[in-house]
């Protein structure tokens, strides 16, 4: 009994630790001659990677960090992973030279219909299996790049099921012929879906990313991975590198589960149970959606986020900040993701 109450008291002592958390730097363009809004430069990119190794950063694979975590293992306290999506043929033409130099692991999403239709645009193969050799891993984008959760007119839900899956394993099927067996990791493209179809790619043993911001941790769901956008006014590295040193939140679960909410419901909520707040203050929490700061509700260890003004038609978020009590100049954070239907239940791509 007396030995109970000692290792009680001993374990009590024990500060809690923050869970460890990879910030995943995603991006698309490489140049200076294609949409800002999707771009970085080479030289931005190379400035990225020197950052990286000049503030101790490990970089790894999205499948180390997915077995480290999947076996209860830690990572590094500042980790990073690189993703980067469509497979752009200026991936290769400017980005070469600076994976060469780094030789640091990276994850390419790309689309093989797309490949096969615009050649012109996107790299082939042959690239590909080059890129392999300076640290690429190549993962799955769909075949055709479209907005997986839409439904065609009069389309069941059977139809749609079988015209998903099958975009998925063709396109996993063929980077698989041409690269050699691939880790099933899969990211959304527009960084949209819906639980149905995190249910059918977790079936079929996809981990999946999408593009709302965020640390992943050992606490992430598998089938909704958040990732840091990384270009344009997001490749300064003034505020990616508060990013890149955020801490994931502990999260036990989040409401809603569906990013979609009807055109009517111009301000919606959402709420978040942690399994601690021991390491920061819930007070000192802030969410912003758009221009607006708003304060989060606390009860316990869950909170609630009201949106005060019309959220826009199409995809958003919400991102909820508070800095660490025990890790100072590091900032817990956590993304809400919503998709605004118009009254045809569409939106712009």
């Amino acid at each position: 009994m007396r030995f109970m109450i000692f290792l009680f008291a001993l374990l009590s002592s024990v500060a809690w630790a923050a869970p460890g958390s990879v910030a995943i730097l995603q991006y698309h363009h490489i140049g200076d001659d294609t949409p800002r809004v999707t771009s970085v430069t080479a030289e931005e990119l190379e400035a990225h990677f020197a950052w990286l190794k000049e503030n101790n950063f490990t970089v790894m694979s999205l499948a180390e960090i997915q077995q480290r975590f999947e076996n209860g293992e830690s990572v590094p306290e500042y980790t990073a992973a690189i993703t980067i999506d469509d497979g752009w043929r200026n991936v290769y033409r400017e980005g070469l030279e600076v994976f060469k130099k780094y030789n640091y692991p990276f994850t390419i999403f790309v689309n093989p219909k797309l490949m096969r239709e615009a050649s012109s645009q996107y790299m082939d193969w042959e690239q590909l299996r080059e890129l392999q050799k300076y640290g690429a891993h190549i993962g799955n984008h769909s075949n055709s790049h479209w907005h997986m959760t839409w439904r065609y007119q009069d389309e069941s839900e059977q139809a749609w099921r079988e015209r998903v899956l099958a975009d998925v394993l063709d396109a996993q099927a063929e980077i698989d012929e041409h690269l050699g067996e691939q880790p099933r990791q899969f990211a959304y493209p527009y960084g949209e879906y819906d639980v149905a179809l995190e249910k059918m790619l977790a079936a079929h043993g996809f981990i999946a990313f999408g593009q709302h911001s965020g640390p992943w941790t050992r606490y992430s769901p598998s089938t909704s991975i958040p990732r840091f956008p990384a270009s344009a006014q997001y490749a300064n590295l003034e505020t990616l590198a508060t990013k890149l040193k955020s801490l994931g939140l502990p999260l036990v679960s989040a409401e809603p589960k569906e990013m979609l909410v009807a055109s009517d419901n111009i301000t919606p909520s959402f709420r978040v149970e942690v399994t601690s707040t021991e390491d920061f203050n819930p007070n000192q929490m802030n969410c912003f959606a758009g221009g607006d700061v708003l304060q989060p509700q606390w009860h316990g260890n869950t909170f609630t986020v009201q949106l005060n003004n019309e959220l826009p038609i199409g995809r958003s978020r919400v991102n909820c900040t508070v800095p660490s009590l025990s890790q100072q100049g590091r900032f817990y954070w956590y993304s809400h993701p919503f998709i605004r239907a118009d009254q045809t239940g569409r939106w712009p791509d």
